[in-house]
């Protein structure tokens, strides 16, 4: 229930004083429990967020010695920082507290790492919150560092008290940053090829998916596409893998598959859950943003284990995505001036076009599942022929 503004202020006289360290514990956890119980609700949210009062003494409190004290602050923290204009105040509390607490999760010890990872993730989905933070970090003075980043996400067992996978998408809505994508992909650092093995990382679908996040980020920086397609990273192999399925493919076929990708085992499932399959098609078509990405993408045969994918789909939206990207591999090749999909202006009447051919196919494919969601997958001897040209997209999800 919305409180009035007479209501707001006795709350904020009665409240704040044992929102302060050096209160009685007692009544310490009291307020703060009381704080915590109004974040639970979008009008309590709003009223906390209002000023950076309460944000400040709850952000105190994350570090107080009392340990369940300091975990509901975070757990206050976490309900705040669902709200994107309260994310921006936290974000902007003095002393670079979001950093702080990235650095308090870098430490093998840290009591409640999986909840202060979980508001760095909450906090930096904002484009304006993500680029923030990651001056912080690039600063030449910080204590934070993307390889300190990195090694803790790769590090499984790295703290014993967190699993620590909200550092999974910490890395994706940083890498909406692009100094942070081309950091991760320089060549001395061997970053990107530490990433890559967690698109099959089953013990979490929260890391896995934030590394997928960050890859697909990463293909938006279309003058690294030669070095990530190359044997010294091999992206497609693993952006592929995810995608097939057990199927058997003629001698030819298989031959022409990257080595990886050649005679799975009968066990070989998908990616379980479709949104990070629509990541994982996503970053292929950004990688067929050139010439030279596209040509090498249909030189390594993709398209035959993504036709499979396009049988087996049941996900409108994955399934719109992948059969975009299929046409596109079996299309001609623009003519010249047009190879670079990325460059091509394309008129808004054509974009509006194209945009209702997406609705409209997307909307035969959300009526096809609904009318049968167990349906067997088609013949593999069908094939998805072109049906409209393909256009370069820069939205980022």
């Amino acid at each position: 229930m919305a409180m009035d503004q007479a209501t707001k202020q006795h709350v904020e006289k009665e409240m704040l004083p044992f929102l302060k360290k050096d209160a009685r514990p007692d009544l310490k956890s009291i307020a703060l429990r009381f704080i915590l119980e109004t974040t639970g609700s979008k009008d309590g949210r709003d009223f906390i967020g209002e000023g950076t009062k309460f944000l400040s003494a709850i952000s105190d409190l994350t570090s107080d010695t009392n340990g369940d004290i300091a975990k509901d602050a975070y757990f206050c923290l976490i309900n705040l920082s669902t709200e994107d204009t309260i994310a921006w105040k936290i974000m902007n509390l003095p002393d670079k507290l979001v950093l702080n607490i990235l650095h308090r999760v870098l430490k093998p010890d840290c009591q409640h790492a999986d909840e202060a990872t979980s508001i760095v993730a909450n906090v930096t989905r904002l484009p304006s919150c993500a680029k923030m933070l990651a001056q912080q970090i690039l600063a030449s003075d910080s204590k934070v560092t993307m390889e300190g980043i990195i090694n803790v996400l790769c590090h499984v067992k790295f703290n014993k008290n967190a699993s620590l996978h909200y550092i999974g998408p910490i890395l994706a809505n940083l890498t909406q940053v692009s100094d942070i994508r081309k950091l991760i992909m320089d060549r001395q650092r061997c970053i990107m090829q530490k990433l890559l093995p967690f698109t099959e990382f089953k013990d979490s679908l929260i890391r896995r998916g934030g590394i997928v996040g960050a890859l697909k980020n990463c293909c938006f920086e279309y003058d690294y596409h030669s070095w990530l397609l190359s044997d010294e990273v091999d992206i497609l192999s693993r952006l592929l893998l995810p995608l097939a399925g057990n199927e058997e493919f003629d001698d030819d076929d298989m031959e022409r598959l990257p080595v990886d990708l050649q005679y799975l085992p009968p066990e070989k499932e998908r990616e379980e859950d479709p949104d990070l399959r629509l990541a994982l098609i996503e970053a292929i078509t950004k990688l067929c943003a050139t010439k030279q990405g596209r040509l090498f993408i249909k030189e390594k045969n993709a398209y035959v284990i993504l036709r499979e994918l396009h049988k087996w789909e049941k996900d409108p939206h994955a399934k719109l995505a992948c059969q975009k990207l299929c046409e596109m591999l079996i299309s001609d090749e623009p003519e010249e001036g047009m190879q670079d999909l990325h460059k091509v202006e394309v008129s808004e009447h054509l974009v509006e076009k194209f945009e209702k051919m997406d609705t409209e196919m997307l909307q035969d494919f959300e009526e096809d599942a609904e009318k049968d969601k167990d349906t067997q997958p088609k013949s593999k001897s069908e094939t998805i022929e072109s049906t409209s040209p393909t256009t370069e997209s820069e939205e980022k999800a």
